[in-house]
């Protein structure tokens, strides 16, 4: 039997459950989520996909989304409540110390529904942001379209690690290949088939990059995305 595991806390209660069914996952960080010392050499029963392109990543998202709008000044960051006190929080708030931005939004918990989503943004409104950034932990992910829809009621430019929402409502979008991801974790799927076992299978890493802008939902927001970054955009949606 091969256990396939989406979302941090479901990982790691699977983590705590067994330690010999193989267990294949995507995750953000595990060495920083404390399922495995090296990535390289997993050493236990779980492997996958490490999808956390580091911590750089959080300025390159509050980068974007400066050149998308210039104007942006108060920028909410949308996050489970224990990533706040860590790397990746902390990461976000030097990102905006050095490009001039306050970090400003309402953690959200783990296990987060939709009634916690509509109160974080009207904590942001209370907070007057004017721009959003939500990071690709399970319950940004698991309500990432309602994120691009209250995004737009509230009237916040936003960019997120996820693709497929930038096709729906999503303003923009920064993040891995997840056709490239899947295809890496089915393959890992495959070798433990054949008899691989997860401590022999290092964790996989993205690649390649998707820029994706949604021109509609720019208009909808009365802004005008700058050509020089529709120029490096690799999908646009008219």
């Amino acid at each position: 039997m091969i256990v396939n595991a989406l979302g941090h806390q479901l990982i790691l209660q699977l983590a705590r459950e067994t330690s010999t069914i193989p267990i294949v996952v995507v995750v953000g960080d595990p060495v920083a989520a404390g399922l495995v010392k090296n990535i390289a050499r997993p050493e236990g029963n779980i492997t996958g996909i490490a999808s956390d392109a580091g911590i750089e990543m959080q300025g390159k998202h509050l980068d974007i989304l400066r050149q998308a709008v210039p104007s942006v000044s108060r920028v909410a960051y949308l996050s489970p409540r224990d990533d706040w006190e860590r790397a990746w929080g902390r990461a976000v708030i030097e990102a905006g110390r050095r490009l001039g931005v306050s970090i400003v939004g309402t953690p959200v918990g783990h296990s987060a529904e939709e009634p916690d989503y509509r109160q974080a943004f009207e904590t942001m409104a209370q907070q007057s942001a004017d721009g959003l950034m939500y990071n690709g932990l399970g319950p940004n992910y698991l309500h990432r379209y309602l994120i691009t829809e209250l995004a737009v009621r509230y009237r916040l430019p936003s960019i997120g690690w996820f693709i497929d929402v930038v096709k729906a409502s999503g303003l923009l979008g920064y993040g891995a290949d997840n056709l490239e991801m899947a295809d890496h974790w089915a393959g890992q799927v495959d070798l433990i088939l054949k008899g691989a076992k997860p401590a022999d299978i290092p964790f996989d890493q993205p690649t390649k990059f998707t820029l994706a802008v949604n021109l509609r939902t720019a208009r909808t927001l009365g802004l005008a995305i700058p050509s020089t970054l529709l120029a490096s955009a690799d999908e646009v949606i008219e």
